[in-house]
């Protein structure tokens, strides 16, 4: 059963969270917004790559083939990304270090480097 927080409580909550060494539910939630938009971001790219998008949604470049079935598959989301990345992500996958979605280009900025 869920409890209706009143904004005394949050911030109480919020201030223990923070002296445990903690983020506070202000930094959570916005935490948990950007994992939720970048998820978004990548998942809508992945809708339009079908069509011809060729860029890498990972680093940005103009790095991902022409077919994409030769390219790497990530990970992390039903999307391809370039090969360098899909090596990247093999070395990070084994030691834990995985690059989260809101770091990836398309992600941050609309995701083009140049």
């Amino acid at each position: 059963m869920s409890k209706n927080w009143t904004q005394a409580e949050l911030q109480a909550a919020s201030a223990a969270m923070q002296s445990a060494g903690e983020p506070s539910y202000e930094e959570f939630t916005d935490e948990v917004n950007t994992a939720i938009a970048a998820k978004k971001a990548v998942d809508d790219f992945a809708a339009r790559q079908k069509d011809g998008v060729h860029i890498c949604p990972r680093c940005g470049r103009m790095t991902v083939k022409d077919r994409l079935h030769t390219n790497a598959l990530s990970r992390y989301a039903d999307i391809y990304i370039c090969d360098m990345c899909g090596m990247d992500e093999a070395i990070k996958d084994t030691t834990g270090q995985a690059l989260p979605l809101k770091e990836w280009a398309i992600a941050r900025n609309g995701g083009v480097s140049t």
